[in-house]
This record gives C-alpha cells, structure tokens and sequence, in this order.
C-alpha cells in the first residue's frame, strides 16, 4: 500500500476568495468581532462567514503553521473582503486598532443588588432590565451551581474590561467564569471533613466579608464562625440579617433582631440559607482556613478603625462591649 502525503504549500494556505464564493466586492470594509475565549476555530469560521477569509480549515492550518494560535486578540476589528490570509492574521496578532472598554470594579462584598446598581448606572448599553435577567442562575450550566436557586457568592469581585459589543449576559458569565479560575484549585479537604461543604465556605466566606474590615482579622472571624457551628451554637452575625432587611447604610433596631427568617443568625442555628454578599479570594481561603484558636465571640472595640476584640469567654465578652469606643 502507498501512502501519499500531501503537503499544504503557503502559496496555497495563503489564496484568497474565489470568485464565485461572495457577491460582495473584494476590499469592501467589514466589521469583525472576536470575542474573549473564542478559539481558532470559531474565529476562522467567523472570517469565512463574513468573506474576509475563503476557506475557514484552510485559514486555520495557515495559523497553525505560523505558530500564531495563541496570539489572537480579542476586539472589533474593521477587515477587508478577500483578504490575504498573511494580512488578516496580522490583524488579528497586533490586535484591534483601537479597542472601546469600560472597566468596571466590582469590591469584595458586594451583593447581586449592588452588582446590577454597578454595572446598569456605570455602562450606558447596560440596562437594568437586562442585568435582572441575566442574573437567573437557570441561565448557566456551571457544576458548582447545580441545586442551587441564587447567584449571590459566586459573582466574583474584580476590575473588568467590558467591550462594547459585551450584552447583561456576557458580563455575569464572565464573573462566574472568574470565579470558577479563582476557586477551581483550592483544597475543600478540609472543610469536607468537618461536614461543610463548598457552598457553606462560600457562605461563610460571605461573612468573614462583611464582617472583617482589618485583614488580618479574617481568619480569627472566620474561627469564631467555625468554632460556633461545631458547638452548635447561633452564630449571631448581625451582617445576615442586615443582608436580609437590606439595611446596609443603617443600624439594626431591637425589632429588627427580633424579625423571624432564616438569615436572623440570633434565632436560628447554622448556616443562612446563601451567602450574604459576593466574598473576594482572601475571605475564601480565610473561611477555608480558620485560626487555631478557641475564640467564641468578638465585637467591635474601636468605631474608626473597626477593630474587633476576640475572647472565649462570655464575661470577658461583656467587659470588651463597654470598653469599646464609640
């Protein structure tokens, strides 16, 4: 048997459309989007598509022979119908000539309400009609979502670049996709064996968030949370019910302590039914990783600074409470 093996010259791999393949004139302007995550081979057949390329297999070895796979930029490019494939991979490798962006900051702690308030007054082709839909958790098909009803927690909290051409859909299944990259490799182990699992460190992570205004208290807050629920113990994190009356910007009142929902962690035992704001990687890795200490309680001590003070013992509990200054 004879094996012919044929060889894809660059004259061949670099041929330009034929001239019975698209009614638009050649050199005719069009506009191309490649969007963050396309792969060569959706990027080639969008080129075929819009005739700036004639044959997207043929565009794609020609990549690959040039070793230029990874070397894409994302953007909106303007190109040229019947390109040569030397000119469009240019393009494509320098980048768009001018790419339009918003970048967006989205701080640690931040609820989903917050998020959609963020995105919908800070982009102008954001509406915030479309963010609220968008925001359906029955919209992804992420493991780590399957059996849960709300996306509060998993809405990971950074600085992104939001093209122009990005829609309310686009932007959250960026945030869940950075979540998954910041979280895919940390060591559950642990927290497993102690019966938790990832949704409940997400949940407490949640916590530690709201609660932790000095880093290095995260992992001391995240302790004391821990050490409660292993006594079982209310946990009495007024930040939870705050979270459910959404009253951020003001104290509780007595009535408020005594509103009956699974979120007032006075009332009930454990865990509350989410996470209570969207936690950043440092208050993730502090609810994975609680101090070794036996602290049961803590309270603000200092109104400017925020500083807790920290104790096992109830009656120091009380002495810290009028001690502090407010």
């Amino acid at each position: 048997m004879v094996l012919t093996v044929f060889f894809l010259s660059s004259c061949f791999l670099n041929k330009t459309l034929s001239e019975d393949q698209s009614d638009t004139p050649s050199g005719q302007p069009v506009e191309i989007v490649i969007r963050e995550g396309m792969n060569l081979t959706q990027i080639a057949e969008i080129l075929k598509e819009a005739g700036v390329v004639d044959n997207a297999i043929l565009f794609r070895l020609f990549v690959q022979q040039k070793k230029k796979e990874k070397n894409l930029a994302p953007g909106v490019y303007n190109m040229l119908i019947d390109s040569n494939y030397e000119d469009v991979l240019e393009q494509l490798t320098i980048g768009p000539p001018s790419l339009v962006t918003n970048d967006v900051t989205i701080p640690e702690g931040y609820t989903i309400n917050s998020i959609i308030e963020k995105y919908s007054s800070e982009i102008t082709f954001i509406d915030k009609n479309d963010m609220e839909e968008a925001i359906n958790i029955g919209n992804y098909s992420y493991a780590y979502l399957v059996g849960l009803d709300n996306l509060e927690g998993y809405l990971f909290p950074k600085t992104y670049e939001i093209l122009i051409d990005y829609d309310a859909f686009d932007i959250v299944e960026m945030m869940l996709a950075q979540y998954q990259f910041e979280t895919g490799d940390l060591d559950y182990k642990p927290a497993k064996e102690k019966g938790l699992s990832n949704y409940d460190i997400l949940k407490i992570a949640s916590m530690v968030e709201r609660e932790a205004y000095i880093p290095e208290e995260r992992e001391l807050i995240s302790a004391v949370i821990h050490n409660r629920l292993s006594l079982g113990m209310a946990l009495g994190i007024d930040a939870t019910l705050t979270y459910s009356l959404e009253k951020w910007d003001e104290p509780l009142t007595e009535s408020d302590l005594e509103t009956d929902t699974p979120y007032n962690t006075r009332l009930y035992t454990g865990l509350p039914p989410t996470p209570i704001c969207n936690p950043g990687l440092a208050s993730i890795l502090a609810a994975l990783n609680p101090a070794d200490v036996s602290y049961l309680y803590f309270v603000v001590t200092d109104s400017e600074t925020h500083a807790h003070a920290f104790t096992d013992d109830y009656d120091e509990h009380l002495r810290n409470i009028n001690n502090a200054k407010y």
